[in-house]
């Protein structure tokens, strides 16, 4: 994985410090099966998990649920088969749009068929300012040998602004139960009812 902000880089990797933010976008890419291999796509999801401050899930954007109630957050359409040449799945994110209730943000890819992402061909996925298109996270997938979800990053609320924290990358327990299973790709959503372990910033 590479982070990628206004912090700096130590060790090859940028720490998350508050920034600027204020648009954001998650762009999510895999490719289809090579010609004349007959195996079927496999089908990624992005999906954007909103917290609030007892780490409890408010909403789930995803497929099935493109938008939030306030639209500050907009999932762009499903993508079953990886076929685009840029990005196949698309979330936006308003932060200064988002309700005060909304301490964190996660934002995850899962595997809508439970296929491992090494079977996706040139999987990644990336969250850059919306204005911009600056890469602040880039998280290559296929690599990840045996995972079915995974955590891209996750980004909190401070007092200077939002802020992208690095650890705490893979995807466990009820918020991971609960992912692998969302209604149908078109039903609304169904948030976790029990608190949800987030990394804690100083």
């Amino acid at each position: 994985m590479r982070i990628t902000d206004h912090a700096g880089s130590q060790n090859g990797v940028h720490g998350g410090a508050e920034a600027d933010l204020k648009e954001i976008v998650i762009g999510l890419h895999w490719d289809p099966p090579e010609d004349g291999v007959s195996v079927a796509p496999v089908d990624l999801d992005a999906v954007c998990v909103l917290f609030n401050a007892q780490g409890r899930v408010l909403d789930m954007i995803h497929p099935g649920h493109p938008r939030s109630a306030d639209d500050s957050v907009i999932h762009t359409g499903d993508s079953r088969t990886g076929a685009s040449a840029w990005d196949d799945e698309r979330i936006f994110v308003f932060l200064e749009a988002l309700q005060p209730a909304v301490s964190a943000l996660a934002f995850v890819v899962v595997s809508a068929t439970g296929r491992a992402f090494h079977e996706a061909r040139g999987a990644f996925c990336h969250v850059s300012d919306r204005v911009s298109e600056h890469e602040l996270v880039r998280l290559e997938l296929t690599p990840l040998w045996g995972c079915s979800a995974h955590t891209v990053t996750t980004m909190q609320r401070g007092a200077a602004g939002w802020k992208i924290v690095t650890d705490a990358q893979i995807v466990q327990g009820d918020l991971l139960a609960e992912l692998r299973t969302l209604p149908g790709k078109n039903s609304p959503p169904n948030p976790a009812q029990g608190a949800v372990k987030l990394p804690i910033v100083s």
